[in-house]
């Protein structure tokens, strides 16, 4: 073996060896944070090898979460004859372009008010760093009825991904500073996050974006004009029922 193979070997196993030891790092961290705070390890957090076939996600189509009256709201109400339920991370960059597809996919369909968008979190915090931080500033500014405002802010707008340009934003959208700063410092915020993520593990949902009109999942980009051909398809055997 030459010389010039051995340094890419050595560069590789370097490379391997920092990135386990980050993301054991951050495991710890968030572990310790748990312990301290009384809260269940996630399972989003542990390493698949170490989970059990239980615990393991499962193969097979994704299945849609049960939606909850506190889940999100993007747009529509409870009155809504369709749900589109979307599952997604505030720090992906496919994710954004997906938001603004679904945005342009339902005023296509000119039936806005007749469709309830639901969010559901799936930060995928091994990939990016503020995901998690992102996705709990959504859920205090839903705890304010401003999670639309505060969603169009995250996904459209964020430059910084600081605390800062957080409180920027809820100030923008005129949230209680006060509520909003104890709230993003409070660990039961994340903690349900993760039981999203944990539940949403479970129904085989692998991946952001992900989403459900009505059943039907969506797993992957899927482009304004497809997304809308999709929501009218559904429209038509609502309608006819």
């Amino acid at each position: 073996m030459n010389r010039q193979r051995l340094i890419i070997l050595a560069i590789l196993a370097l490379v391997f060896i920092g990135a386990t030891t980050l993301y054991f790092v951050r495991v710890w961290d968030e572990s310790q944070h748990r312990f301290r705070a009384g809260l269940p390890i996630p399972l989003s957090i542990v390493p698949d090898e170490l989970l059990s076939d239980e615990e393991r996600i499962p193969n097979g189509p994704p299945q849609p979460p049960v939606v909850r009256a506190e889940d999100p709201l993007i747009s529509g109400s409870a009155n809504s004859p369709l749900t589109i339920i979307m599952i997604s991370d505030f720090q992906c960059d496919v994710c954004r372009d997906q938001a603004q597809a679904l945005k342009d996919a339902i005023r296509m369909t000119g039936r806005s008010s007749e469709i309830r968008a639901v969010w559901r979190d799936f930060p995928i915090v091994s990939e990016h760093s503020k995901a998690l931080a992102m996705a709990v500033v959504a859920r205090c500014a839903a705890a304010q009825g401003k999670f639309s405002q505060m969603y169009d802010l995250l996904y459209f707008e964020t430059k910084e991904y600081t605390e800062d340009e957080f409180t920027r934003f809820a100030r923008r959208i005129n949230l209680d500073e006060q509520a909003f700063s104890i709230c993003i410092r409070d660990p039961a915020m994340t903690f349900m996050i993760s039981q999203d993520v944990d539940e949403e593990r479970m129904l085989a949902i692998k991946e952001v974006p992900t989403m459900f009109v009505g059943d039907y999942p969506l797993v992957g980009f899927v482009d304004a004009d497809s997304l809308a051909t999709i929501i009218r398809r559904e429209f038509q055997r609502i309608d006819q029922n």
